[in-house]
């Protein structure tokens, strides 16, 4: 059926359009717990209040495109298995609600830099501290929504596993991938390092997906109920 194959070739098109957004969204963050190590931290914040504002705003929009293709895909999803399809829909609404208490809290981080900048000298360590604590509550904010769109994707994956809507050699990297991503956010909280690879499979599986899915779709004849 073409509206399958012109359902993949959409859902191609917005995972570039995702990444097209998601990359800069990190380049323009400038935010890190080592950055606290400087005593300055947040007058440096200040200086670079309007690019992480942009950030914010591109990492708002590609949590917003996931959630635009789940919605997509819904009916597909539905159409093999309903609960499944209210699982991804839902768990990508958690996702972006995560997404955006963390981007309120580094607003929060940008208004008390405006204050330290204005404070006097002896109230600085108060300001510092109170920084410190806003951008771990961000990072972990940032590490569960890491792992919710881990979890989401997981099941987006699976479908297109069970459904062969892509060829399955395709939807079973994607599910080893996304899995290392959610063990290696458990390794972040449990304060063991984790190499990048762990992260860096994913977004190599993303490319090769966007490009499959502008040049291919799905697959018309994959057949769509809970039996294929």
């Amino acid at each position: 059926m073409k509206s399958i194959k012109k359902t993949g070739r959409t859902v191609g098109i917005l995972l570039f359009s995702l990444m097209a957004v998601g990359i800069p969204s990190v380049i323009f963050r400038g935010l890190s717990v080592s950055l606290a190590e400087s005593p300055d931290f947040l007058a440096h914040i200040y200086e670079n209040a309007t690019s992480m504002r942009v950030s914010m705003l591109l990492d708002i929009l590609a949590s917003s495109l996931w959630l635009i293709i789940a919605i997509i895909v819904f009916p597909l999803v539905k159409a093999y298995k309903n609960s499944l399809a209210l699982w991804l829909v839902g768990i990508w609404l958690v996702q972006l609600a995560t997404i955006v208490s963390s981007d309120i809290t580094h607003l929060s981080l940008l208004s008390l830099s405006e204050e330290f900048v204005k404070t006097n000298a002896s109230d600085k360590g108060y300001y510092a501290t109170m920084g410190l604590s806003m951008i771990q509550e961000y990072f972990w904010a940032h590490f569960m929504s890491i792992m919710l769109f881990a979890a989401a994707t997981f099941v987006f994956y699976y479908f297109l596993f069970k459904t062969k809507l892509i060829p399955r050699f395709l939807s079973i990297w994607g599910m080893l991938a996304i899995s290392l991503v959610f063990v290696a956010c458990w390794l972040n909280i449990f304060d063991l390092d984790v190499s990048f690879y762990f992260f860096s499979q994913n977004g190599l599986f993303m490319i090769v997906l966007m490009g499959w899915l502008i040049a291919k779709g799905f697959n018309p004849k994959a057949t769509i109920s809970e039996s294929a």
